[in-house]
């Protein structure tokens, strides 16, 4: 190697060693300015309301910061010549290694006077180590770092400085969000599992899913957030009243307690599956289920007996046979009596009578098997009669009681008999004064009423073709109305999700907390172990009868209740008849009428104000005798305990 290549190698290598030592002082420095963002955030964290991204923000700056002095420190260029002189300062060379350099680069290097001075550099760049010279050592900023460090990690124990009011906010906006995701996907299921059959209902649950949307932003305010809740329910309530199906929807829903989107059975598809289950149960069709449950009892008993049967060969264990035997013979009695056949308690006596006990005790477990299989048939063909039962009986029943499948079913029987050839005077005498009983009652179907009635007339008039068709429009109306009913159950259900919404905005509750899943009061009045059932639910006596005894309940988990503590829920039905008006958060307050005093006011009004003008307005109608003189004295008892 030439005395110029030695010099060249290791200046290069000085200004390599150069370069690393910047990049490790500029990627401390970075980090020394990256830990006192960090403590800088982290005060005005403490001390200001600012966002947890913003402090997450910091965190990913502060970290950026080494790594840009790392790349920057690398990123610098150090000439040869301004490197050969930081080398003679460095080892004392006395500019011999940048004379070399430079007479390198000059026309004159080939002199013997540059070959000799080119010598003597090289022999001294020889003994230069760069590694000696640039040693990698913790800079002095590092223990400032550390202490920056100690003190944003002591930072971190403290807790955030936050007023109520913003804490208030903070907690309301956080509902408020937990509010709209529910809302947007309640909604949403809503739409998929019923969608809206007419244009407005769509654009109305589509309103609803974009409030949601809103509300997850986090950008309301809970008085904003309320008066939108409440501005959209409003809406919602105006489209419902257009449909004009409250009263439908609810018979609708004591028909068939139905989810949105199902469909209930027809009373067609019932009596065939009463028929499946009667053939299933054979000539046990008459038992009643508590019959069956009284045998499981007993069964269950005569198992719990063999299994701690004593010694056949003793005379204890005898005695205890034959009192199984009288066991098992009686309820193979009540077996035969409710016309029940059990092969398996037949095959149970015969073991028992050949000492076999394990036998005897697995075909009793095949016994109690068959027995609950045929329990529930037994109940499940019951809660069939009981719907059957209430299933109406002519077209003006089903119409009364929302039992829409059934009154279509009706009227396309009564089209097939009037198609049909073999209807009789009498037939069509009935069919006419049933058409004539469903005219009151098809009032609610829009105008299925009148082509109930141009049916009857044309019926009346010997015109089966004509009747037939207007019984061919009543039932496409009944569809029509069926589908607006389907809306409107959409429209309620949906107004029941913004209640909801704005029961939790307005108690700073998550949804989920505001529908309580503990045990409710039940879907039907009558019978039921410590709760209330539903005063918006309506039956006839006859209809209740069945449902008055509650014998055979048995619920541990509520205990019971009195009158006292039925709750403050209000029927669906029930309408103010004295307060007028709608409680709107931004509008106006309800107004209560009496008999000459009118106390008006606005929910903007201070209440002094309020309370001042409703004096004027007393004290005037007590002047004028405009209140009746057995309302004065509690008029001016009020109002003087107001002054006060």
């Amino acid at each position: 190697m030439s005395e110029k290549q030695v010099i060249d190698a290791k200046i290069e290598a000085a200004s390599g060693r150069r370069k690393v030592q910047a990049g490790w002082r500029s990627m401390w420095l970075g980090l020394w300015f990256g830990v006192c963002l960090w403590l800088v955030t982290l005060v005005v964290y403490k001390l200001a309301p600012i966002s947890t991204a913003s402090v997450f923000w910091a965190v990913a700056v502060g970290l950026m910061f080494p790594v840009v002095g790392l790349i920057l420190g690398l990123a610098k260029r150090f000439a040869a010549g301004d490197t050969a002189r930081w080398l003679d300062q460095e080892t004392g060379l006395k500019e011999r290694l940048s004379t070399a350099v430079e007479l390198t680069e000059t026309e004159a290097r080939d002199s013997a006077w540059s070959a000799l001075v080119i010598r003597d550099a090289a022999r001294a760049a020889d003994e230069i180590e760069p590694k000696k010279l640039l040693p990698l050592r913790l800079p002095a900023i590092c223990n400032w770092t550390l202490l920056v460090l100690i003190a944003c990690f002591a930072l971190g124990f403290v807790p955030e400085h936050r007023s109520k009011a913003y804490l208030d906010q903070q907690r309301d906006t956080d509902v408020i969000e937990d509010v709209g995701m529910n809302l947007e996907n309640l909604t949403q299921w809503q739409v998929k599992e019923n969608p809206p059959q007419f244009d407005p209902t769509e654009e109305v649950l589509e309103e609803v899913q974009d409030l949601g949307r809103e509300f997850q932003k986090g950008e309301l305010l809970r008085d904003e957030a309320l008066a939108k809740l409440t501005s959209l329910a409003e809406q919602l309530r105006n489209e419902a009243k257009k449909l004009d199906q409250a009263q439908m929807i609810n018979k609708l829903q004591q028909a068939a307690r139905t989810p949105a989107g199902a469909t209930a059975p027809s009373p067609a598809e019932m009596q065939k599956q009463m028929a499946e289950l009667e053939e299933s149960l054979g000539d046990a069709k008459d038992a009643k289920p508590e019959q069956f449950d009284e045998m499981k009892s007993k069964l269950d008993a005569i198992k719990e007996a063999a299994a701690g049967l004593p010694d056949a060969n003793t005379p204890e264990g005898k005695q205890a046979q034959q009192e199984l035997a009288q066991s098992l013979a009686d309820l193979s009695n009540m077996a035969q009596k409710m016309g029940l056949e059990m092969p398996d308690l037949d095959q149970a006596i015969e073991s028992l009578q050949s000492s076999d006990i394990d036998q005897f005790l697995k075909d009793m477990e095949f016994s109690a098997q068959e027995l609950e299989k045929m329990a529930e048939l037994s109940k499940a063909l019951q809660n069939l009669e009981m719907q059957m039962a209430e299933v109406g009986k002519d077209l003006a029943e089903q119409l009364e009681k929302g039992q829409v499948p059934a009154a279509l079913n009706t009227l396309e029987k009564m089209m097939s008999q009037l198609d049909s050839s073999q209807l009789t005077h009498q037939e069509m005498e009935k069919m006419i004064e049933e058409l004539q009983e469903a005219l009151d009652p098809a009032e609610n179907y829009g105008e299925c009423s009148q082509c109930l009635s141009d049916a009857k007339d044309q019926a009346k008039a010997g015109n089966k073709s004509g009747a037939a068709q207007s019984l061919a429009k009543a039932k496409d109306e009944l569809k029509k109305k069926l589908k607006e009913m389907a809306d409107a159950q959409n429209l309620m259900q949906a107004l029941k999700n913004l209640e909801r919404a704005q029961m939790a905005v307005g108690n700073c509750q998550s949804f989920g907390v505001c529908q309580s899943p503990s045990v409710g009061p039940s879907d039907k009045p009558g019978a039921g172990v410590g709760m209330w059932g539903n005063d918006s639910y309506q039956l006839s006596p006859d209809q209740m009868a069945q449902r008055w005894d509650n014998s055979g309940f048995n619920r541990p988990d509520v205990d019971p209740r009195g009158i006292t503590e039925r709750g403050n829920k209000v029927p669906d039905n029930m309408v103010a008849s004295r307060i007028k008006g709608q409680i709107d958060p931004k509008g106006q307050m309800p107004s209560i009428t009496l008999r000459g005093v009118s106390i008006t006011g606005s929910s903007k009004v201070q209440f002094q104000e309020a309370a001042s003008a409703a004096q004027s307005e007393a004290r005037n109608a007590l002047n004028q005798d405009k209140v009746p003189r057995a309302y004065r004295d509690s008029v001016r008892d009020y109002f003087d305990d107001l002054k006060e």
